[in-house]
């Protein structure tokens, strides 16, 4: 091949090329080398990277070279683990903000007079931007896979999800967990007085304060169907997870979302039944929520508006104590 067109075709690859003698010393320096560098062969023929480039000095790009040099080994170093080990940039203004194209390197042993060492190095800044979109997109899928798309918060498969993982997480540490199980009162005749639309605004503005008004990272509302909604609460016993669903309570009636259908109070409120327990061996999460059903639909046959709590000891769902409602 004439030399004039092999320097042509190297110039013209879209990767970077370069050549070091036994010494590791710069040889060759494509035309792409001199695009992204700012050096061109007159710059660097003769010198070694870490003389051009300070930050080579002590780097895995050094060693492999030292490795190729002395025992003919070839090396790949990837983005992810060293990043950007040459300051090669796209454009001017990359270059003052140091914003480094992203480089996959490879270092292979050559058989040569005066040529012992090849260095190519791709540019994997758009590939790599494009695996990070692919991965937030990923991310925000499987999000949206556990929300309800309706009010935000979590959907039943969020807390089915949860409540395998942290019944298990307390039957394992033997600490207490506790559910809450909520219900829009009287949520029918709301929705046919005020239709569907007027329905769905009412369930958002709920769950947005029920999940407001949860206090730890961690605790989260999920929508367990239809107008109800449940709360799993990790290390806490029964008096305290009273005092959050009464704290919730008065706050969903805080709201004063008229509802001319409801019996007496003439509002939006919500009833809570309220289980904890401390898991034993034999026991399963759902008997957790079986609990806390029981007492949710004997706070709704007691009129509405209220919590009660499931008494493991007597079986049977009991007021809250007047210290919770005071």
């Amino acid at each position: 091949m004439d030399i004039e067109l092999g320097a042509q075709l190297i110039d013209s690859l879209r990767i970077g090329l370069i050549l070091l003698d036994h010494r590791g010393r710069v040889v060759s320096w494509n035309g792409w080398m001199k695009r992204h560098s700012g050096l061109g062969l007159a710059d660097v023929a003769g010198r070694q990277l870490a003389e051009l480039f300070p930050e080579v000095s002590g780097s895995r790009l050094e060693s492999s070279i030292s490795d190729t040099l002395r025992f003919k080994l070839s090396s790949m170093l990837a983005p992810s683990l060293n990043p950007s080990l040459l300051p090669l940039y796209h454009r001017p203004t990359d270059r003052q903000r140091d914003q480094r194209m992203q480089q996959l390197i490879y270092v292979s042993p050559l058989r040569h007079d005066h040529c012992a060492c090849l260095i190519q190095i791709h540019d994997m800044t758009s590939a790599l931007r494009r695996e990070r979109r692919l991965r937030a997109q990923s991310t925000r899928l499987i999000e949206s896979s556990y929300q309800d798309p309706l009010t935000g918060v979590g959907n039943r498969r969020r807390f089915d999800q949860d409540l395998a993982q942290r019944f298990r997480q307390a039957k394992d540490r033997q600490r207490s967990i506790a559910m809450l199980m909520i219900d829009v009162d009287n949520f029918k005749a709301y929705n046919d007085h005020f239709g569907h639309q007027g329905g769905d605004a009412c369930l958002i503005q709920v769950a947005r304060t029920l999940r407001d008004g949860l206090r730890r990272d961690g605790d989260r509302v999920s929508r367990y169907g239809g107008e109800e909604f449940a709360i799993l609460l990790t290390d806490t016993d029964g008096p305290s997870a009273c005092a959050v669903a009464e704290r919730l309570r008065l706050a969903v009636e805080q709201l004063d979302l008229p509802h001319p259908a409801a019996p007496g109070i003439g509002r939006v409120s919500v009833s809570i039944g309220i289980a904890a327990m401390v898991p034993s061996d034999e026991q399963l999460c759902y008997i957790l929520v079986a609990q806390a059903d029981l007492a949710l639909y004997t706070a709704k046959d007691a009129g509405r508006n209220g919590c009660m709590w499931y008494d493991a000891e007597s079986g049977v769902a009991r007021p809250l104590p007047a210290s919770k409602t005071s």
